[in-house]
């Protein structure tokens, strides 16, 4: 005790601790509404870039060589569907997401179990192209017939 006693003891001034009582700031609520109102001021000029991110994957898929596609290549692709993946996602694409997310678990399959078909990553991007908008004029129940059928595709591979 006698050492605790012979201490000095000096305060250093806590600049996070003072902010944090400070008053001010947003509410929960204002400040979701903030983002979604950015997101949504974001969606003309990113929805616009859907097209050429499905042109690039179809330019990955047409120089594949007669033996089929490469390991390497499927990864570009599945580099090139995350971006996908993230426009469909945060603009609020769910048959796009769905599509793009089966063509990223086939394509995961692909490399782990080397398999090279092709023709099964074309019918993706056929669906891409399809749900590239929400304002396609496929109805919902041909949108769960496509869905089916892209689950065809792993089932037929065992994939998945």
């Amino acid at each position: 005790m006698s050492k605790i006693a012979n201490c000095i003891t000096i305060r250093m001034k806590n600049r996070l601790g003072e902010l944090l009582r400070r008053p001010g700031g947003i509410h929960k609520e204002q400040a979701v509404t903030a983002a979604m109102e950015h997101i949504e001021s974001l969606r003309d000029e990113y929805t616009k870039v859907i097209p050429s991110e499905i042109e690039a994957l179809e330019t990955i898929i047409a120089g594949t060589g007669p033996d089929g596609i490469s390991a390497g290549e499927v990864l570009k692709l599945l580099n090139g569907a995350e971006r996908l993946l993230v426009l469909s996602g945060t603009f609020g694409y769910p048959r796009l997401e769905a599509v793009v997310k089966s063509f990223c678990d086939f394509g995961i399959e692909m490399v782990e179990r080397r398999i090279t078909d092709v023709e099964s990553l074309k019918v993706h991007l056929r669906a891409m192209w399809l749900f590239r908008t929400e304002a396609s004029k496929v109805s919902e129940a041909d949108a769960k017939n496509v869905l089916n059928e892209l689950s065809k595709i792993h089932t037929h591979f065992k994939a998945g």
